[in-house]
């Protein structure tokens, strides 16, 4: 059986980084999809000499890098999101586009990809 393969958007964040080394710890094999926008979070850098890391820098409202992350994907798990109530009242628009229309069009764009497994995480600001 091949080894899974597991996209983790919002995988340069805190927490994504966090399970990103988790899975990786676990033997899957792991994409991640992160703008960046904020920076990387230096623990992040130690997977890049890891077997079966990935990294595409795409922000998850852009389609074509949606796509592109989920080839080849047996699960998801969705972290990208703009966080916290101050960060969201500055920009309410790109919170909206990124917490609730990304991630609708990701859940699609997932199921259309036979994705199997998708694992949703947020705060209160989703």
């Amino acid at each position: 059986m091949a080894t899974q393969r597991v996209l983790v958007t919002g995988g340069g964040g805190y927490l994504g980084s966090i399970v990103v080394h988790e899975l990786l710890s676990r033997g899957k094999r792991v994409r991640v999809l992160d703008a960046l926008i904020h920076g990387g979070v230096p623990s992040l850098l130690l997977a890049w000499t890891e077997d079966g890391f990935e990294f595409a820098r795409g922000d998850v409202r852009d389609a074509a890098a949606r796509r592109t992350a989920l080839r080849d994907v047996d699960a998801v798990v969705h972290l990208a999101s703009i966080v916290g109530d101050p960060a969201c009242a500055r920009d309410p628009d790109l919170a909206r586009e990124v917490n609730v229309e990304a991630t609708r069009a990701l859940i699609r764009d997932s199921v259309d990809a036979g994705v199997t497994r998708f694992v949703f995480a947020s705060t209160c600001s989703n």
